[in-house]
């Protein structure tokens, strides 16, 4: 199982057209496989990563453990939320604005294949979280998300580029505005 999504995550990060063009193919009706064997995995990884990350980098006593729970709830709420937010806000706002029906379940499906290099500098970051670089190749996930509008959405040529930015914008500003949102309300959650 955690073979195939590292694949898949490998595979939308380097080769996302033919990938794109395969989970357009895929017929989930409920997005429950989508669910069981992608997304939930992935937060859960993140999850896990956190908690490893965190016990490595300090030395053994009950502070530590209590900023393991906090990294780790902090993760679930940032990746797990922003998700349903970011699925939430492309199906009501975005998709009917570029002529595509308000259809939850493809845009939990392209939310979470257009969020793979999000996840995976994540999973890197939290066991290693002084590579603050790698924030950097996160605008690489506009490349993903052009190919999976085209691909995927089947969005028309005249409005790709206004999807983009709609639909990227999203995508790459509200896992940080959920972090600084968490942080604010919560200054014990900031780590």
């Amino acid at each position: 199982m955690f073979k195939q999504l590292f694949v898949l995550l490998f595979k939308i990060i380097t080769e996302p057209t033919p990938t794109w063009a395969q989970l357009s193919e895929k017929e989930d009706k409920d997005n429950e496989n989508f669910y069981k064997s992608y997304l939930f995995p992935i937060v859960g990884i993140i999850a896990l990563l956190s908690f490893l990350g965190v016990l490595m980098s300090h030395s053994f006593d009950v502070h530590v453990l209590q900023k393991v729970m906090k990294t780790v709830i902090k993760q679930v709420i940032i990746y797990g939320g922003s998700f349903y937010i970011m699925s939430y806000a492309l199906s009501v706002f975005v998709f009917p604005r570029f002529h595509l029906p308000k259809d939850k379940l493809r845009a939990e499906q392209f939310t979470g294949y257009t969020s793979a290099l999000i996840y995976a500098i994540a999973m890197i970051k939290a066991l290693f979280p002084s590579l603050f670089l790698l924030d950097l190749f996160v605008f690489y996930t506009i490349y993903i998300l052009w190919t999976g509008a085209v691909q995927f959405l089947k969005i028309n040529e005249d409005l790709i580029i206004k999807f983009t930015i709609f639909a990227g914008t999203i995508i790459l500003v509200t896992p940080f505005l959920l972090n600084l949102l968490i942080n604010l309300l919560m200054p014990g959650m900031k780590i």
